[in-house]
């Protein structure tokens, strides 16, 4: 057997290994489990019913995946770059995961990935490639490829998703605010207002920034924050005029709806930004799919009538 068989079955049998390592009792399980024993039966009996609801309330994906996953990252942590590890961090808070999966959940999911997939396109591939320049080893590589990319392209989407909506609610959402602060509220409470009448991701964050505020934090420290975990221009925007009319005084209305009628027109901006882009995206489909089939469909009969006439002539 060649060295790159050798090494691809290596890597297989030790992504085997660890799930099975991953997949046995822990200590700390069992410890736990010693602690629950002198709890009384109808205690026991409730907690159980409680938790297995609360378990079986989650994705199949939470219950089964992340478990296993969650125990291989001691082993990957070592070998994930920091700058992996960070950017996995940024999206995790940008896509509103915080608290459902971890960075090092995804890195380990994508080194799994990375060998998983390649292992089961072998049928397309052929086997395992005899040569590095062949078309299986294209095929194991694009594989390789893909199961790393796909859990943190999965992330990185529902981060740019859930910015776009929060870019949208955002005019919406600095209308309802400034109506409750001119109508005498302060801005706390209007942002307690907005989050109750309201729902999608701009709510939740809302939530988030009052839940720090009652905590303890500052109301420009969680404001910048929430500026800084959402990652939209915009937003920031506003989160420095409010913060700088907070500290020099000011008409906190006047600058709410001015940064409200900014971000209507920065929207109308990009609405007409892709509508100019529109004509050339549609060059593509039109020469790769209806520009043949227009040929096909005009030329075709004239091209059979001369092939027609080409057979009728005599031949010399």
């Amino acid at each position: 057997m060649d060295p790159m068989s050798l090494l691809f079955f290596g890597c297989v049998f030790g992504v085997v290994v660890l799930i099975g390592f991953a997949l046995q009792p822990s200590s700390e399980t069992t410890s736990i489990s010693q602690r629950l024993e002198g709890l009384t039966a109808g205690q026991q009996q409730r907690s159980a019913s409680l938790r297995d609801q609360d378990e079986m309330s989650k994705s199949a994906f939470t219950r089964v995946v992340l478990p296993i996953v969650d125990k291989l990252s001691r082993f990957f942590s070592q070998l994930t770059p920091v700058t992996s590890l960070n950017r996995a961090r940024i999206s995790i808070i940008r896509a509103g995961l915080q608290g459902k999966v971890t960075p090092t959940q995804i890195t380990t999911l994508s080194y799994m990935l990375m060998v998983l997939i390649p292992f089961f396109s072998l049928p397309m591939a052929g086997g395992i490639p005899d040569s590095l320049l062949s078309k299986g080893t294209a095929i194991l590589a694009i594989g390789a490829l893909l199961g790393y990319r796909l859990p943190f392209g999965f992330v990185e989407g529902k981060a740019a998703a859930r910015q776009h909506e929060i870019r949208k609610a955002l005019p919406f959402t600095l209308d309802l605010i400034s109506i409750s602060v001119e109508a005498g509220m302060a801005l706390d409470g209007a942002m307690t207002i907005v989050m109750e009448k309201s729902h999608g991701p701009m709510a939740e964050e809302l939530n988030l920034t009052l839940r720090e505020i009652r905590l303890g934090k500052g109301r420009n420290e969680a404001l910048i924050d929430m500026g800084e975990r959402i990652g939209i221009d915009e937003l920031k925007s506003f989160v420095t005029a409010v913060t700088y009319i907070a500290r020099l005084g000011g008409s906190l209305v006047d600058v709410i709806r001015i940064q409200a009628q900014s971000m209507r027109i920065k929207r109308r901006q990009r609405a007409e930004e892709r509508a100019m882009k529109t004509p050339v995206k549609i060059m593509i489909p039109l020469v790769l799919f209806i520009f043949p089939s227009m040929f096909i469909v005009i030329l075709g009969p004239a091209f059979l009538t001369m092939m027609e006439q080409q057979m009728l002539m005599p031949h010399n």
